[in-house]
């Protein structure tokens, strides 16, 4: 049995892993936007720029002008970007899939996408959607070179990245009060799919984010309620950022005792929590850029527009009283 808590710094070099040896043939994925590569943009296609500009030059189906942490953990492995199981064309899963969606949440959503723009491709139906790859993947393979071999799936490493719209969701209408109550079903949850995934599908090798800073989003400070003397010297929000915390301690205990039921399993709590605070609060230490002028009204609304997705890739708009810190991957 192990369990292993670490940092992961995605900015590092993809030779991290490497250097480790770390030796997985497949990543299976589950999240919401800072994982998905292209699933929710098959299924309701409508990006345009800025998405993509930095690195693929055009929109991918990615919320970010660049790749994901989720791609540099596929490159540090030696592995392809990982195919969203919604994309039909021009897909290759020999390698794994990606079953994240934007605006995925952990919990069945009570609500439309047309509504409040959740996404229906919450965590279950994502671990519906992998069952059903496998069952496909046991009654095809060999076919072809665009499936795995059936043996994949206990060699697999099977990483969650989600549960940050069961959060902020809900923020601005019932408070945090409100959505404490949601919390402990929440890791509940991510525990429950990593037993099924073990069970029935054989993984043994888990990796589990945590919730991000979420106080220090410049979405989330435009439009949530707070007074200033809930502002940290950098200009976080300490409230939110406090219960993510409270959450991030229920989910490591959560996954403590789900390891200590499954004899055979690796499960890493990767606490970017940490790792993106560190980014909002020393960006030039990290190589961000500062801008020469005060955020204006068009950046204002460039925050409400993209602020919520950005962040939490490689392209941080961090705000700040003298101006924008930007970084681009």
């Amino acid at each position: 049995m192990r369990y292993l808590f670490i940092a992961l710094l995605v900015l590092a070099s993809p030779a991290a892993f490497t250097d480790a040896r770390c030796d997985f043939p497949a990543i299976f994925n589950f999240g919401a936007s800072s994982s998905d590569t292209g699933g929710f943009a098959a299924a309701f296609p409508a990006q345009r720029p800025p998405y993509g500009m930095t690195y693929f030059g055009k929109p991918v189906g990615r919320a970010s002008d660049g790749r994901l942490p989720i791609d540099f953990i596929a490159q540090g492995l030696g592995l392809p970007f990982l195919s969203p199981y919604l994309k039909s064309i021009g897909s290759n899963f020999a390698h794994g899939a990606n079953f994240a969606s934007s605006a995925a949440t952990i919990l069945m959503p009570n609500t439309s996408l047309f509504v409040t723009g959740t996404s229906p491709f919450y965590l279950t139906i994502q671990l519906n959607q992998m069952k059903e790859f496998k069952n496909r993947v046991l009654e095809l393979s060999p076919q072809g070179d665009y499936l795995p071999p059936k043996d994949i799936f206990n060699k697999a490493l099977y990483i969650f990245d989600i549960g940050q719209n069961d959060f902020t969701g809900k923020l601005a209408t019932i408070g945090i009060q409100g959505v404490k109550q949601y919390l402990p079903q929440m890791a509940l949850q991510i525990s429950a799919g990593i037993e099924e995934i073990y069970n029935e599908l054989g993984g043994r090798t888990f990796m589990v984010f945590n919730m991000a800073p979420i106080g220090c989003y410049p979405a989330f400070l435009t439009y949530l309620p707070h007074n200033n003397s809930d502002l940290d010297m950098y200009g976080c929000m300490i409230s939110y950022n406090n219960e993510a915390q409270n959450y991030n301690k229920m989910l490591k205990e959560k996954l403590s005792e789900t390891r200590n039921l499954l004899p055979d399993a690796t499960i890493v709590y990767v606490d970017t929590h940490s790792i993106k605070l560190d980014l909002f609060q020393h960006p030039k230490d990290h190589g961000l850029v500062y801008g020469d002028s005060l955020p204006s009204p068009q950046s204002q609304s460039f925050s409400r527009s993209y602020g919520s997705v950005l962040p939490t890739s490689l392209a941080y708009i961090v705000p700040s009283a003298r101006g924008l810190f930007t970084l681009e991957t």
